[in-house]
């Protein structure tokens, strides 16, 4: 009891109240109390302590009491036992656990399992044992049974050692951990299901920092592997649906980018979209100015290869004796002021990507001979050099010359051209798709805008006679007589007055005339290409419909099958 100072109905008081609480503790049907003269000696044992053990087993309990902490377990009788010290008193709270600390049957019962009752262990997917430091496993969650193959009966209250003496296991982690004093991981493979456990070891240590026990958490690595595995999957169908994504991406953006709303023009697009997705050699065919560039920039960015080089020659802005080194490259001291070094060339730079040769009917004839090996052999071979060297390039050529006509005059080599021509495509003039004209008036006009900040519009009369022209310049000269318009003349809509005074001629709006800008005189006689075309148009249909197929038909004209088709593809027959 505690001995108090001061006035004597003070600790009276205070005598009364400490007895109330003994009193309160020793009638406690919840829990069991005894209380020890401060000898250790029992005096007191409440009805609760007397129903749950025998005096012998109290005593045993007091006797082996570690008074420096204030709640600890005894193992033995399966109790927390709570120690209040008071000056000459003990008074000892004790909580029965056996229901918490039943061992299974026939387990050697000095193994007392502190976590059979824990339910988020029991139900935990992952493994997971509790061992004392020197090995002796303590505790088991079901999932050990279903990774390991060993029952709580095999291992309880066994040493790990045994385990190993066994060959069950080829290591200890619980020493691994002990040893180095600090959280350790290994890998095991088990015998007994051939499955490979990752095992992951924690100290669990007391007040003194010194280790008590270590929980290891087991997982099946077959698991986590077939999880990697899918994940794998996952990431390979993201990225598969990511690039299908980004070519649909891409073909907005470039379709977007082409003025198509002209039946044949749509084809081409389409055409030319089939084409991005294989190798063959490309070669694009139409009169300057129709966009053959903008063809051949929308295959590369939906092609495979977009992300490597893109690599575009005009074979006709280059001069001859220059041409041949920049294609192919030359050796160190190959001619007078070559680089000691030599040179790659441009077939080699674009290894892996696209190679755009425009104007390529331009192309002298001494050097037709080496881009063909390139397109047959996949290889070049240097300016002075003699070893050739392999290359992956996609060769895509454009021209506005008649390589056929070319080659029966001798100007261009005939097996090249075959080889070029795998797969034509024909882009047809701004005249004959003239429901392209205004979407691109609209489209160079905002260009314009975004550009110099300068907003136009044309008045329908304008727009009217702009359908009408034939426009030989094709979409060059449409553009360049929009930006021309546009930021020479100062009003914000544009009539077709004001175009007559900035370019000094008039733009006939006469239907029967095809519209062509003309001068002041009048004339009804229509230009000579266009009747020649028309001409040819009318013979080609008549050849057409009377034979069944195009071969007959090329027969009969005396023209290569791969001409008719070209030319009824540009008639649209």
């Amino acid at each position: 009891m505690v001995h108090l100072k001061g006035n004597p109905t003070a600790i009276a008081s205070e005598q009364k109240s400490t007895n109330n609480i003994i009193d309160f503790l020793y009638n406690c049907r919840s829990m069991g109390v005894l209380i020890t003269d401060e000898d250790f000696n029992i005096f007191k044992i409440n009805q609760k302590a007397m129903q749950m053990y025998s005096r012998h087993q109290l005593e045993s309990l007091v006797a082996y009491t570690d008074y420096n902490a204030k709640q600890h377990c005894n193992f033995e009788l399966k109790c927390e036992v709570e120690v209040i010290k008071e000056t000459g008193y003990f008074i000892f709270l004790l909580q029965s656990k056996i229901d918490e600390y039943n061992l299974h049957k026939g387990l050697n019962k000095k193994y007392i399992s502190l976590y059979e009752g824990n339910p988020i262990l029991n139900a935990s997917f992952d493994g997971i044992i509790v061992s004392e430091p020197d090995g002796t496993i303590v505790y088991q969650n079901p999932a050990i049974e279903q990774l390991t193959g060993l029952s709580p009966k095999d291992c309880i209250g066994v040493n790990v050692q045994k385990l190993i003496d066994h060959g069950i296991i080829d290591q200890s982690l619980t020493a691994k951990v002990v040893k180095e004093n600090k959280p350790a991981t290994i890998v095991q493979t088990y015998k007994s299901t051939g499955k490979k456990i990752l095992l992951s070891g924690v100290p669990i240590r007391d007040e003194n920092g010194e280790i008590k026990k270590v929980v290891s958490n087991l997982r099946d690595l077959t698991i986590l592997n077939g999880l990697e595995k899918e994940i794998e999957e996952l990431k390979a169908k993201n990225e598969k649906i990511s690039e299908e994504i980004e070519k649909i991406t891409l073909k907005q953006e470039s379709q977007n980018s082409i003025i198509a709303h002209n039946t044949k023009m749509k084809m081409v697009i389409e055409r030319a979209h089939r084409i991005s997705q294989i190798e063959s050699t490309v070669l694009i065919l139409g009169e300057s100015g129709v966009g053959k560039e903008g063809i051949v920039n929308f295959i590369y960015q939906m092609s495979s290869r977009r992300k490597n080089s893109f690599i575009q020659i005009n074979c006709a802005a280059i001069p001859e004796q220059l041409l041949e080194s920049e294609l192919f490259g030359y050796e160190p001291g190959a001619f007078t002021g070559a680089n000691n070094k030599g040179k790659r060339g441009l077939f080699e730079i674009a290894t892996n990507g696209v190679i755009f040769l425009d104007e390529v009917g331009d192309m002298p004839l001494n050097l037709q001979g080496k881009l063909l090996r390139v397109l047959q052999e996949n290889e070049i071979t240097r300016v002075g050099g003699v070893k050739p060297i392999k290359i992956d390039v996609r060769v895509i050529a454009a021209t506005n010359r008649n390589l056929e006509e070319m080659v029966e005059q001798g100007k261009f080599r005939q097996d090249l051209f075959y080889r070029l021509n795998i797969i034509p495509i024909y882009i047809p003039p701004l005249r004959e798709r003239r429901e392209d004209i205004i979407p691109l008036i609209y489209h160079f006009l905002a260009q314009i805008k975004r550009k110099y900040g300068v907003n136009r519009t044309f008045s329908q009369k304008a727009l009217e006679n702009f359908m009408n022209y034939d426009w030989p310049g094709n979409i060059r000269e449409l553009q360049n007589m929009v930006e021309r318009i546009a930021l020479m003349i100062s009003k914000s809509t544009i009539d077709l007055v004001d175009i007559t005074n900035e370019i000094g001629i008039s733009i006939n709006n006469d239907h029967d005339k095809k519209g062509e800008i003309s001068t002041t005189k009048d004339t009804t006689i229509q230009p000579l290409k266009q009747q020649i075309e028309e001409f040819e148009m009318s013979i080609i249909n008549n050849a057409l419909s009377q034979f069944r197929s195009i071969r007959s038909a090329a027969k009969a004209l005396c023209i290569d099958q791969s001409t008719l088709v070209r030319k009824k593809q540009k008639y649209n027959l």
